[in-house]
């Protein structure tokens, strides 16, 4: 499958959508849904905002690229090269993509991903039913970047050292990303007290001095990969161990439970009682433990009234923690069961059971 019939394929979901409640238009102008109807392609000027510099207009009978004078080029020839959509420019001092997109159809026949007056407002749960499941192009692109990503990862963690501050450890991953292509959408990173202090340790200038969690999110082509891994200089102590081992088995409690088919509410059930197994009940209320990712880094977060099912090549993320410890990757519901699309073969594992199957979980390297 070229990127030709992978778009065909997602503006086809994207018409079958539209004809099913009697639209004429859906307007993908956020940076994840113009990757993922574009196979691929960057709207975005700032990645501080949600909405890109351009979009996309699929109606019933054309697909229009909206974008200004200065866009426009850019992205025909490097963004959405040899695909089928017709470029609709508007100057960038007057008029924007909401103007252009009414000017191809009325308001009220109109959906969009973002908000517009007297416009439908697509909802989490319908684009996360148009992006899923991943095409094999997508799941290609999220091995690569699962691969470089774990490289990264696993040179940060190798060449961390005593000394080194928080920023200058977030610093290394997002230089590493930088090199692949990767952006960093997330770059969390704690040492010693704070990885116990911290469920989100967003980067201080402390120093480390034995104990250190890197934690990234890494997007590109509009895909979203998460990953923990945890550093000990020295010997860890037997508790720190034993708190990992058991948060590692939570972890794998989540995955054994994320088969195609399954209710995100079960999943989640069976992480809640894997807590209290490993006597750790009250656990799972200090942090979310993550949900479907693909196109955002969590589509939603799983609750135990969360809605929705399980698909196949459909992508995960679970984040279980216990304090001072976490267990985190990103995994692909694949035909033969999960894959890891956050491989670091290099790193030490622990071996560890859930529901009578045997899952390979990362263990704290210790150097």
């Amino acid at each position: 499958m070229d990127i030709r019939q992978e778009v065909e394929i997602k503006i086809g979901r994207v018409r079958g959508f539209l004809e099913a409640r009697g639209l004429r238009g859906a307007l993908l102008a956020t940076h994840a849904n113009f990757a993922w109807i574009t196979g691929g392609g960057r709207n975005h000027v700032s990645t501080a905002t949600e909405q890109g510099a351009a979009a996309v207009l699929v109606t019933a009978d054309a697909s229009y690229l909206l974008a200004n004078n200065i866009e426009r080029r850019r992205l025909e020839e490097e963004e959405t090269t040899g695909l089928s959509f017709e470029a609709r420019e508007f100057p960038w001092w007057a008029g924007g993509i909401p103007e252009a997109a009414l000017e191809l159809a009325p308001a009220e026949q109109l959906c969009a991903d973002i908000p517009l007056p007297s416009v439908r407002r697509l909802s989490a749960t319908e684009l996360l039913a148009l992006r899923n499941p991943l095409l094999e192009p997508e799941i290609a692109r999220y091995r690569r970047l699962g691969e470089e990503t774990g490289i990264v990862m696993t040179h940060a963690a190798f060449h961390c050292r005593p000394g080194l501050s928080e920023h200058q450890l977030a610093g290394m991953l997002a230089g590493g990303l930088s090199d692949y292509g990767i952006t960093p959408a997330v770059l969390l990173a704690a040492v010693d007290e704070r990885v116990s202090d911290r469920r989100h340790p967003l980067p201080t200038g402390r120093r480390l001095q034995r104990y250190a969690m890197l934690v990234v999110g890494a997007r590109r082509q509009g895909l979203n990969l998460s990953t923990t891994r945890l550093v000990h200089f020295g010997a860890a102590p037997s508790e720190l161990r034993e708190r990992h081992a058991a948060c590692a088995r939570v972890d794998a409690a989540f995955l054994a439970a994320t088969t195609e088919g399954a209710a995100l509410a079960d999943i989640f059930r069976a992480g809640q009682a894997a807590y209290a197994a490993e006597g750790y009940p009250d656990e799972w209320r200090l942090h979310h433990q993550g949900g479907p990712t693909g196109y955002a880094a969590r589509e939603f977060p799983a609750t135990p009234e969360v809605e929705g099912r399980v698909q196949l090549h459909q992508a995960f993320a679970w984040n279980p923690s216990i304090t001072g410890t976490k267990s985190e990757d990103t995994v692909l519901v694949a035909d033969g069961g999960l894959e890891v699309l956050s491989p670091t073969p290099d790193l030490p594992t622990l071996e560890v059971e859930a529901a009578g199957r045997r899952f390979m979980r990362p263990a704290i390297l210790e150097r």
